[in-house]
């Protein structure tokens, strides 16, 4: 994934300025760099933007315990003491928390941020996180970090606070360094100077050390824990490509479940079927054994049951399916019912259709449950339920469940 960093610097105005830019690739080297106005800058996955030391102010503060809604609004007035102007005109950002319970903030002007954001959108230019310059050093929790071109530079300190330096030179350091180290207790154990001079500054009493690398923000790492500016309001909509790592070994759960429940459903599936398929041929080959090879077999369990009824009637034996033996098995049924009243009967190949009117929807659920008990099949063709009285027609075959 292709990423483009730009340098936010402090005399930047509007899309008309230039910026120095750097377009890094999926492994984060540089394939190109320049100095462009926002809108001619090349297309990237993603854009970071890199705000130089003096245009952001850190401070830790203790915070009492606020709503996260009520978060953004309220942190301005954690810096107020701070601020020269109003801090109401301030974005703040809250970072990581120190070791005695501070949280670490970033304030940065929030019209000039918002500027920014806008002329970056204007220029289809997708901007997905604005950093402090000082925070993209890492150092160990016993050391600082300065950043030095021999005249000025900044100060990176743990968790990820970070101030801009003022002026001095090899032999004086700058008086907000001076300031930081005396109010810092205990003070780190060396402080690692990122430099392009020949030679290194010799700050009295500070233990200074050359880092073996130099500095440079367009390939400087960005970690997980590296601050945002772009919080609250001036959050950025959600990528795809950002939640995805979160929820991928979630989605692969569900789909491997839902495999495994499609592939047991299938299995199910094929062996009713097959038992359905035994069953059939099992039926089919009584069938044949019973009246002859040569009878074609359309539905073995039809057929043999007219067949049967056709030899009952022959020996002069009424079968189940019968108008009679149907109509007592009815009959007998509803005998027990108070308040019926049967409207209609009417036998048709053995089915019979009686119209009833019965005392309450209860009734006529009681009759078709016992006569689905007693192996009749009972469907309910139309309903009419006026008051408490219901009159319902019904169709009744043998061939229920027992």
């Amino acid at each position: 994934m292709s990423q483009l960093r730009i340098y936010l610097k402090h005399d930047w105005q509007d899309v008309s300025s230039v910026c120095d830019w750097a377009l890094l690739d999926a492994a984060c080297a540089i394939t190109q760099a320049g100095t462009d106005v926002l809108a001619s800058m090349p297309a990237a996955d993603e854009c970071v933007a890199v705000v130089g030391a003096s245009q952001v102010l850190c401070l830790a503060k203790t915070l009492p315990k606020i709503k996260a809604s009520q978060l953004e609004a309220a942190l301005p007035l954690a810096v107020e003491e701070s601020m020269l102007g109003d801090a109401g005109d301030q974005h703040v950002v809250p970072g990581l928390t120190t070791n005695d319970g501070a949280t670490v903030l970033y304030a940065i002007d929030k019209a000039r941020l918002r500027s920014f954001v806008e002329a970056c959108s204007s220029g289809s230019i997708r901007l997905r996180r604005v950093v402090p310059e000082y925070c993209l050093l890492n150092m160990r929790a016993d050391e600082w970090s300065v950043v030095w071109d021999g005249q000025s530079g900044f100060l990176a300190m743990p968790f990820s606070q970070g101030m801009s330096l003022g002026h001095g030179d090899a032999h004086q350091a700058p008086a907000a360094f001076g300031l930081q180290w005396q109010v810092t207790a205990p003070v780190p154990s060396q402080v690692k100077v990122f430099t392009a001079a020949e030679t290194m500054p010799q700050w009295q009493s500070i233990p200074l050390v050359r880092a073996d690398m130099s500095f440079d923000w367009r390939t400087a790492p960005l970690s997980s824990d590296t601050p945002n500016l772009l919080w609250g309001k001036f959050k950025p909509p959600i990528r795809l490509q950002e939640w995805w790592p979160k929820v991928r070994p979630l989605f692969w759960i569900i789909l491997i479940a839902l495999c495994i429940e499609a592939l047991g459903y299938n299995l199910q599936w094929w062996s009713l079927a097959h038992e359905k398929q035994t069953l059939k041929q099992s039926m089919n080959a009584v069938f044949k054994e019973t009246f002859g090879s040569e009878v074609e077999v359309m539905d073995a369990s039809l057929q043999m049951q007219r067949s049967l009824s056709r030899t009952r009637h022959a020996v002069g034996v009424a079968d189940d399916a019968d108008f009679l033996p149907l109509l007592e098995r009815v009959s007998a049924e509803l005998s027990t019912q108070t308040g019926e009243q049967v409207k209609g009967l009417r036998y048709t190949e053995g089915q019979l259709d009686i119209e009833v009117r019965l005392s309450g929807r209860a009734d006529m659920d009681a009759l078709e449950r016992s006569w689905s008990e007693q192996g009749l099949n009972v469907q309910v063709l139309d309903v009419n339920e006026t008051g408490e009285r219901v009159e319902a027609h019904l169709r009744i075959s043998t061939g229920g469940a027992r």
